[in-house]
């Protein structure tokens, strides 16, 4: 595996360690970095990760600044991107979740998610499970 997608809650629980999956997340997180495996992030997901931490400018700061620190490149969508993106909404997933998944898609990553719904929608739509995070929500 040469590159993998974050979902949202993946970085949320990555950042806060007050998440009942941060000690997943951040195994996870550190054994991708590893492994040398690119961490990707949509923006799209990027700006939901940055909602909680947005109520206060330290902790704005501190939250893209962990981000930036652990190397995850952020990605721009592209119009396929977005298409995709609309076209999971049928498999039962948020327009968020179908940014994560459209952008592993196009970069042909796999996803790391704790979310069951997008953890069934992924084979459906042709795109592979991390190994880790390993505790579903």
């Amino acid at each position: 595996m040469s590159a993998c997608v974050l979902d949202t809650d993946v970085v949320i629980a990555a950042l806060d360690r007050r998440d009942a999956h941060h000690r997943a997340a951040a195994r996870s997180l550190e054994e991708l970095l590893g492994h040398k495996v690119r961490l990707l992030l949509s923006l799209i997901n990027y700006a939901e990760t940055l909602v909680k931490p947005a109520e206060d400018e330290r902790t704005l700061r501190t939250a893209i600044d962990a981000i930036a620190t652990l190397g995850i490149e952020l990605v721009a969508p592209t119009p396929t991107i977005a298409r995709d993106a609309a076209r999971y909404r049928a498999l039962n997933v948020s327009v968020a979740d179908g940014f994560a998944m459209a952008t592993a898609k196009a970069h042909d990553a796999t996803l790391a998610t704790f979310d069951r719904r997008v953890r069934r929608a992924l084979p459906k739509a042709g795109i592979a499970l991390t190994e880790a995070p390993t505790t579903p929500r």
